[in-house]
């Protein structure tokens, strides 16, 4: 039983890799220009972040040297704060939308592991617009997940363990208590996140999203719950690897190549996160095969459907 279950495991694994190879043409040009736009958004957030921090950095050293009590000081203090809420207020402008961006390469990496896993030949351009075309239930799908995830994490992190680790009176068992709650956290939310991620591919890749396409991913996963887990495990497990090891890399402190670090692991995660994807499209397959549902192509999206039954009239005699 356990063999059979790691060599379903392993054969998602082996499929999201041979996608690929099915359409390299599409995916080589899918992954790098997913890859280059998110690199030209790291560093336009690095460069036009650049001097509103080096200018607010100034105002406050000025500050510093100011008398108390005088114009220069009162001017100098409101620059200052003026400085702060112009750079927080423009690294949120950034951050919405570089999620939006994100979220939209996601839904198009969903689309294309289905039509290059269904043998279907797909341009670049039809790809992107097909993908804006249906980004619509995605996204609205993504608020419920949204919502989900923050109560997650409020409730896992905040809500329940704050009476706990408040009643630890040593400081060496109230660090073990947080790994060990931060480690069980994550776990359960590999878990979680199963559902919630076919919840995605069912939404970009049928006609319906929100609370529907919920219900829709977790009565298809029954059965191969543990499989997506798994999937979701060696993904946090890659990811977490990457973060490590550029840590414990010692590098010159230059401006350059710290940019280039970045850059190396943004690029890292994204390739992780793209093969999880393509993984959770191939379990949304593997899915509907088990539960004996037909994936059909119709147009230029995929839907699924129950086969199709004839059944005798009963005024037939």
């Amino acid at each position: 039983m356990a063999s059979h279950f790691l060599l379903g495991f392993v054969d998602i694994l082996r499929e999201a890799l041979k996608i690929f190879h099915k359409n390299g043409k599409l995916m080589a040009s899918f992954t790098l220009l997913t890859l280059s736009v998110h690199s030209l958004l790291f560093l336009f957030d690095i460069f036009s972040m650049k001097p509103l921090l080096s200018k607010w950095i100034t105002d406050q050293s000025l500050v510093l040297f100011a008398r108390p009590n005088t114009p220069k000081y009162a001017n100098l203090l409101v620059a200052a704060h003026k400085d702060i809420r112009i750079l927080v207020g423009t690294e949120w402008i950034f951050l919405v939308i570089s999620s939006f961006i994100s979220f939209f390469f996601s839904s198009a990496t969903i689309l294309a592991s289905a039509t290059t896993h269904s043998g279907k030949n797909f341009s670049l351009k039809d790809l992107f617009s097909t993908a804006a075309s249906s980004f619509k239930r995605p996204f609205l799908t993504l608020l419920y997940l949204t919502l989900f995830g923050v109560g997650y994490i409020f409730l896992a992190l905040v809500l329940l363990p704050l009476p706990l680790a408040m009643s630890f009176q040593s400081p060496f068992a109230l660090k073990v208590f947080l790994i060990l709650l931060s480690v069980s956290a994550a776990a359960l939310y590999d878990y979680l996140a199963v559902v919630w991620t076919l919840a995605l591919a069912v939404s970009v890749l049928e006609e319906s999203y929100g609370i529907e396409a919920l219900g829709k991913a977790a009565k298809i996963v029954k059965g191969m719950e543990m499989h997506g887990f798994l999937v979701n495990l060696v993904m946090t497990i890659l990811s977490f690897i990457i973060l490590l090891g550029f840590k414990f890399l010692k590098f010159k402190d230059f401006a350059a190549v710290e940019v280039i670090i970045g850059l190396l692991i943004l690029n890292s995660l994204w390739l992780v996160k793209m093969f999880g994807l393509m993984a959770y499209t191939v379990l949304y397959y593997q899915c509907k095969k088990t539960h004996g549902e037909e994936v059909e192509l119709q147009g230029d999206l995929e839907y699924s459907k129950i086969p199709n039954f004839q059944f005798i009239p009963e005024s037939i005699p």
